[in-house]
């Protein structure tokens, strides 16, 4: 399972959303989702599936399949866990690019990285990313741990986007794989009802 970890944050950082995606769904069928819609890399649609249009996906190489009635795949707890880890690769990634955007922009004369607010946001976020990591490797097999990872990806992505201003709202923008990263993990995580 630790390998498997880290082998789709990898993905996710290296190489991707897609391809993290990929390889976090290895082994699942993939028109098995907990709800009615799936989310898959484009290359991997089933022949025939209805796809559903989404921009956003769409410029990620996602697409996102309508699925019939079913019962949902085995081991979602484990596919959360390592779409866990490819997210925890697409938030390194935004914060790098949040703090290359930052560097590059200046506010009252000094660089706006430089900021106590700018900084101890970027600094939480580091912090929340490597505890979130670390809970996965330790509890990647709850599903009420791998739910509440997810929950809280959301809300780093979110506060980091915030960081990138205007551009972090842009559909070409760094933000963007983060946004559609909380799109997939709605897809796949499966919620208690009530």
């Amino acid at each position: 399972m630790l390998d498997a970890i880290a082998e789709c944050e990898k993905a996710g950082y290296a190489d991707g959303l897609a391809a993290g995606l990929a390889q976090a769904l290895t082994g699942v069928d993939v028109l098995c989702p907990p709800g009615p819609v799936a989310a898959v890399p484009a290359a991997a649609v089933p022949a025939g599936a209805a796809v559903i249009g989404h921009r956003l996906a769409d410029l990620e190489g996602i697409s996102l399949v309508r699925c019939a009635d079913h019962e949902p795949a085995r081991g979602l707890t484990a596919l959360g866990a390592r779409l866990g880890a490819v997210r925890l690769g697409i938030t390194g990634l935004l914060i790098e690019r949040a703090v290359e955007h930052l560097s590059g922009r200046t506010a009252g004369g000094e660089a706006t990285i430089r900021k106590q607010l700018v900084a101890g946001t970027l600094a939480d976020a580091l912090t929340a990313t490597e505890s979130l990591r670390q809970r996965l490797l330790v509890a990647g097999h709850v599903a009420v741990a791998v739910t509440d990872l997810h929950d809280r990806l959301n809300a780093i992505d979110w506060e980091v986007a915030k960081l990138l201003g205007a551009s972090g709202y842009l559909a070409c923008g760094p933000a963007r794989g983060a946004y559609v990263a909380r799109l997939i993990a709605n897809c796949w995580i499966a919620r208690e009802a009530g």
